[in-house]
């Protein structure tokens, strides 16, 4: 019974990151209230408290829950023995489920797009930011030190600077296309973009 009732609640939490998603992607964080995100989910806004204290939870949440799925992807795809090509794997993929999957695709259109990150936000969120920045520049600098020591860079490349490149890359393209700042293929654009910065760095 037990069981059965923190399974009920944990779909009711899963439901309430749902409504708060599509809220938060249709109006924005700062016109999004919680009366909306509980019409939207089909709870009480007191059910809603229950999970989250206040629309910063829900974005932190909502960060750790598509943080995990990021984890859960690259591990299918970088091995032990990475090499360059598989981190332009790992950017297309992503690029990939930002154009093909529904929900991925909303979380970051509002996070890159609709979210106003004012002071008061970013510092209840900001654990969760750093673990979401940690988590790209860490995959990413682990594959080029790995390069590094297979002799796939060249002599001087400075690790450190190329993944903050290659991150800044990354998002400025998916926030281009998101946002419909210009007409092009997210993943095409990706493969073009990151596939010049790497051969920069290729020996």
């Amino acid at each position: 019974m037990v069981r059965k009732s923190k399974e009920d609640a944990e779909k009711t939490r899963q439901a309430v990151l749902e409504a708060a998603l599509d809220v938060f992607s249709e109006k924005g964080y700062a016109k999004t209230t919680f009366d909306e995100i509980a019409a939207r989910a089909g709870f009480t806004k007191g059910a809603v408290y229950w999970y989250f204290r206040n629309k910063a939870d829900l974005v932190a949440a909502l960060i750790i829950e598509y943080m995990q799925r990021k984890e859960m992807q690259v591990s299918q795809v970088i091995t032990e023995g990475c090499h360059l090509d598989d981190l332009c794997k790992c950017f297309q993929m992503w690029a990939q489920l930002s154009q093909n999957d529904l929900r991925y695709a909303k979380f970051n259109k509002f996070i890159l797009c609709q979210m106003e990150w004012s002071e008061s936000v970013l510092t209840r969120v900001d654990k969760s930011l750093l673990e979401l920045k940690n988590f790209h520049l860490e995959k990413i600098n682990k594959i080029l030190v790995v390069c590094e020591k297979n002799g796939e860079l060249k002599e001087g490349v400075d690790i450190d600077k190329v993944t903050h490149i290659i991150i800044a890359s990354y998002m400025g393209i998916m926030f281009s296309a998101l946002s419909k700042r210009f007409d092009y293929d997210a993943v095409e654009m990706v493969q073009m973009g990151l596939g010049y910065l790497i051969d920069g760095i290729r020996k």
